[in-house]
């Protein structure tokens, strides 16, 4: 490729992301253009489309990166938790840690521009698939919660489940509409609908009907 090396190839296009991470989360992907991108990594704005088809691409390829490590840590934060309730309260305290601690993640999911560049650059097809493979690394935990709880969730799709502890996100994007009512409302707000989710979703149904 274009004379590099294979360590060459593997340093530019890991400088790439590290600076196109930096610069979009400082500027936006707006004003973000190719050279912001290429001039602090010591390449022509050219040899930018020979690791990335466009910024769109390298924008995914930043996202996918970012879920990824989110998906890695639900490894060790899950493990050894046998209580279907106390495992699924966890997942959605990670998600909401997750979302919470990282910028990137919220502005790309709450800004329009990113679905714009998305819709226009990327295909329906490849966006369909980098959805399908993040859905396939969370699927399995809901999976393995569900056959070991007789609740309402053993009802539903492992996607519909994610959907619902999606709201979470959806809660992080307008925290500060929560805090302007009250300092701790957001919380409070937060740590109820955790505790609602997991508690209506993995109850017994037997226990519940009985109480």
């Amino acid at each position: 490729m274009h004379g590099f090396s294979d360590d060459e190839r593997d340093r530019i296009r890991e400088e790439l992301v590290e600076v196109g991470r930096e610069k979009i989360l400082a500027f936006g992907p707006k004003k973000t253009n190719v050279a912001d991108i290429t001039e602090p990594v010591g390449i022509a704005k050219s040899t930018f489309y020979l690791f990335f088809d466009s910024k769109a691409d390298l924008y995914l390829e930043i996202l996918q990166r970012e879920t990824d490590a989110f998906t890695r840590s639900l490894r060790d934060e899950l493990a050894g938790i046998d209580d279907p309730r106390e495992e699924f309260e966890r997942l959605c305290r990670c998600y909401r840690e997750f979302a919470e601690s990282n910028p990137l993640v919220q502005q790309m999911i709450g800004d329009e521009t990113y679905r714009r560049i998305f819709r226009d650059d990327v295909s329906a097809e490849r966006l369909e698939e980098i959805q399908r493979e993040g859905l396939a690394e969370i699927v399995p935990y809901v999976e393995s919660i569900q056959e070991r709880s007789d609740g309402l969730i053993a009802d539903h799709d492992p996607v519909t489940v994610l959907g619902l502890i999606g709201t979470i996100g959806l809660m992080v994007l307008h925290r500060d509409e929560y805090r302007e009512y009250d300092e701790g409302y957001y919380d409070r707000v937060q740590e109820l609908l955790v505790s609602a989710l997991a508690a209506g979703l993995t109850t017994e149904r037997t226990a519940a009907a009985g109480s």
